[in-house]
């Protein structure tokens, strides 16, 4: 299992799929028997990565279930408080293993995968015996997929979404083109309810598979190279300056075509059957300042957060702004994990972010225009892309390595 990346061997298997899927569609057009087919499609796919992590995420979506009942009733009280405990009860639940994860992440794994093992050789012992030769892992896409169930739970609670039946749950949390590493769709999005046609659009078709095409040359060839490349540049990290530069920026750009070809991936697949996911990249290395790039760059998450953290700290407010942006930018870096790294990483970004609103208002106070010289522009591009790539390290690499690292970026040390 040693390399086992599960997002790779995921995307690869459920393009294979893809057909499959497609003859059933063809076969039996009714929308719940897509629902069906996708959930358990997506269910497969968990089987493949580990066994026990069907388990677990049957449990989890189950409890989710539960909690939009919960919800419905809440949404129907006469009691505002008693509404408002009832809510805060139901995030909180969805928020435990998450914060549990990232303050522990040890413990967690080790409770998880031997509770779900244990339960899968008592209750179905082949499986469990499939299963006990399956490495210790994280249940796959779980940041993700808390910040959907979090999506799914708040607005229904607002009355913006009504109370799904399991079957629907199911489909929403085992959505295959997602399970993986996103993005963090909404049930809107994905929503099938009426009967479809057999075949579904020639231009959804001629779309999506252009999108699963790019995704294919990006995840499954450009990253790789890309990883090569910055791999031999970095070498041992006692390589000339300009070496360590270029590595840390083919690592940066490792970054994007990586995860943007995952996004393409599951855009596209999806897209194949009709559905269409809103857009997670939109070339943020082509911007030329922090608040376009945070707009470009994993665009699901940051709606969620604008949605969730944004917008109720008060952000468009002019006297709580600053606050709320760098708040904001702190959840997105700790949702990757609770680190000092992470920390480091958000306080980096979050200075920026408030620094550039601050500019942004001097400026339109003083009646100035941004510059339209497009080598002004280049330069601004250029800087921002080597600003972000400088914080990629504070996302994959231990807090002792970091000094060394950057270390190396400077002529003379």
């Amino acid at each position: 299992m040693s390399g086992f990346d599960p997002g790779f061997f995921v995307a690869g298997n459920f393009i294979i799929l893809l057909v499959g899927l497609f003859a059933i569609r063809a076969i039996f057009p009714q929308a719940w028997v897509s629902r069906l087919t996708f959930t358990l499609t997506g269910a497969y796919l968990l089987y493949l990565v580990a066994p026990r992590f069907v388990l677990f995420f049957v449990l989890f979506w189950t409890v989710v279930w539960l909690l939009l009942k919960l919800m419905q009733r809440a949404e129907a009280m006469k009691n505002t408080k008693v509404a408002g405990l009832l809510t805060v009860f139901a995030i909180g639940i969805m928020l435990s293993p998450l914060l549990i994860w990232k303050l522990s992440p040890q413990m967690f794994t080790s409770a998880i995968n031997e509770s779900f093992s244990k339960a899968l050789w008592t209750l179905f012992p082949q499986v469990g015996f499939a299963d006990a030769i399956v490495a210790i892992g994280v249940p796959l896409g779980l940041s993700f997929t808390i910040f959907r169930a979090l999506d799914l739970i708040i607005k229904v609670r607002l009355d913006l979404l009504p109370a799904l039946d399991l079957g629907r749950v199911f489909y929403y949390g085992f959505f295959p083109p997602v399970l993986a590493v996103g993005p963090i769709i909404e049930y809107e999005e994905i929503k099938m309810d009426t009967r479809l046609s057999r075949l579904p659009d020639p231009g959804d078709i001629a779309v999506g598979s252009m999108r699963v095409l790019l995704g294919c040359v990006k995840v499954f060839l450009l990253s790789i190279l890309l990883t090569h490349a910055a791999s031999l540049l970095w070498g041992d990290g006692t390589g000339s300056v300009l070496y360590a530069w270029a590595a840390i920026l083919a690592y940066g750009l490792f970054f994007y075509v990586n995860f943007s070809g995952y996004s393409d991936i599951s855009i596209g697949a999806s897209r194949l059957f009709g559905l269409k996911l809103k857009e997670n990249f939109d070339n943020p290395y082509l911007k030329t300042n922090p608040s376009s790039f945070w707009n470009a760059w994993h665009m699901s998450l940051t709606r969620w957060v604008n949605r969730y953290v944004f917008i109720p700290l008060g952000g468009f407010r002019e006297n709580r702004q600053y606050f709320a942006i760098f708040v904001t930018i702190m959840v997105i870096a700790l949702w990757h994990d609770i680190s000092w790294t992470l920390v480091i990483f958000g306080v980096y970004h979050g200075i920026a972010m408030v620094g550039h609103r601050w500019l942004e208002s001097k400026r339109a106070k003083a009646g100035r225009s941004l510059s339209t010289n497009p080598l002004i522009k280049g330069f601004k591009m250029f800087a921002l892309f080597v600003f972000v790539c400088l914080s990629m390290p504070l996302l994959s690499q231990p807090l002792e390595a970091l000094p060394g690292i950057y270390k190396t970026l400077i002529p003379g040390l």
